[in-house]
């Protein structure tokens, strides 16, 4: 009768190591999910427009595609550079986090009194001429102006690389009068005083001649 007693306690003891090993694969899952922060980062965006979050995603081992969260946003009434801070966790507690860098500018709108001072030598006097800046809606940075160098369709681009700062990327424009291929290149600073200005130097090469140039911008 004893054995019997004993063989019965033996399979429950058993059963129960089963149900506790079961129990504690849960404990063994300590890898954090991994968040993708979607879109541009950093992220440039004009004051005073609606922010539109692009949001994250999140992967787990275990648990695959599950939510990434935050509450954060910028305060678009003001220039600045704000974190957006994404946050996930799975099933088992792990938690992880992302963040995304927005730069709220005032760069969109920029017009009239351009300055263009080619080449830009000391007593040179500037042509003035007419353009206005405009800040890409996808975060990118990309500020895309359809007269540059007051050449007629020259249709350039800049790209910001701080709230503060600009380059003009190597690009070829076929522009001006007599119309000819125009390499651009360069960079700028934007200043965020009372009176916002953006300054850019440039190199302008034309049938292999160069010419170093500067055109500044004032609202």
């Amino acid at each position: 009768m004893k054995k019997q007693i004993l063989g019965a306690a033996s399979i429950a003891l058993v059963a129960l190591s089963i149900v506790n090993t079961g129990c504690k694969k849960g404990t063994d899952d300590t890898t954090k999910p991994v968040i993708t922060v979607v879109g541009s980062n950093p992220y440039y965006i004009q004051k005073s427009t609606v922010w539109s979050d692009p949001g994250a995603t999140a992967s787990d081992d275990v648990d695959g595609t599950i939510l990434a969260q935050t509450s954060d946003s910028p305060l678009m009434s003001a220039t600045g550079t704000y974190t957006i801070t994404y946050i996930s966790k799975d099933k088992a507690g792990n938690q992880t986090t992302a963040t995304r860098t927005v730069n709220v500018v005032d760069i969109d709108g920029y017009y009239a009194t351009v300055l263009d001072y080619s080449p830009d030598t000391v007593g040179v006097t500037p042509s003035n001429y007419n353009e206005t800046m405009h800040l890409s809606n996808t975060g990118s940075g990309r500020v895309d102006l359809t007269k540059f160098a007051d050449y007629t369709s020259g249709s350039v681009y800049f790209n910001m690389t701080s709230p503060n700062a600009l380059t003009v990327p190597s690009q070829t424009v076929s522009c001006g009068n007599p119309s000819a291929s125009r390499t651009f290149s360069g960079s700028g600073t934007i200043s965020t005083t009372s009176t916002p200005s953006v300054s850019i130097t440039f190199t302008e090469v034309t049938n292999g001649t160069t010419i170093h140039s500067r055109d500044t911008y004032a609202r």
